[in-house]
């Protein structure tokens, strides 16, 4: 992963290995974050997105003409002083290393409870857009992310809870004609896609999700 130092303020990282099914969220303070990363020894793995474009674009712009009056940012980095650690592969146990942080990843929600929240909301406003093809079927999926993230704190829903929970809402569809719509909306960039074995799961684009 590379961090980018131009990103100040509320930040998100995530990391997925899908050969072994694993998902490495955290937010917080970019500092405190970039910190945790490299403890965790995941400098070049996942990525790394402000939480308010808006707000980090103005406080980078400050800092950036700031940081032109600035004659010198010290003496240059000594690769030769830089600590490595060495493991055996698949030895980092990340569960533990969030959990010394108060980071520890949440329990996935099971098909009961994000219905639960699902079938209390209003008809949403449908998506617009030329590469929108089903308005209402993309609106009611984005609201099924939003709610996984903002109730439960994870990126991606496995099909079969995407099917159980929204198939109604969306157009009916189920089956294989669910799944050839989310890996269309896929293809086009909306969504992101995770496979562990046989299971397949989705999660939304940050991007579609605000449009």
């Amino acid at each position: 992963m590379y961090m980018q130092p131009e990103i100040y303020g509320p930040v998100r990282y995530v990391y997925q290995e899908t050969e072994e099914d694993i998902e490495v969220i955290i937010e917080g303070e970019s500092v405190w974050v970039k910190e945790l990363v490299s403890d965790l020894s995941l400098d070049d793995k996942g990525w790394l997105q402000p939480l308010n474009s808006e707000d980090n674009s103005d406080l980078n712009e400050s800092l950036i003409l700031e940081g032109e009056n600035v004659g010198s940012m010290g003496p240059t980095p000594d690769p030769s002083k830089i600590p490595i650690i060495l493991r055996p592969i698949g030895s980092l146990d990340i569960d533990s290393k969030l959990e010394n942080y108060g980071a520890a990843a949440q329990e996935p929600p099971t098909i009961e409870e994000l219905a639960e929240e699902f079938d209390q909301l209003d008809a949403p406003e449908p998506k617009s857009g030329p590469l929108v093809l089903d308005p209402m079927s993309e609106a009611w999926l984005a609201e099924l992310f939003k709610i996984s993230l903002s109730r439960f704190g994870v990126t991606t829903l496995p099909f079969d809870t995407i099917e159980a929970v929204a198939s109604e809402r969306m157009s009916d569809m189920e089956g294989m004609e669910l799944e050839l719509w989310l890996e269309k909306l896929y293809r086009m960039g909306k969504l992101m896609k995770k496979t562990a074995g046989s299971k397949i799961s989705f999660g939304p684009i940050p991007s579609w999700m605000n449009s």
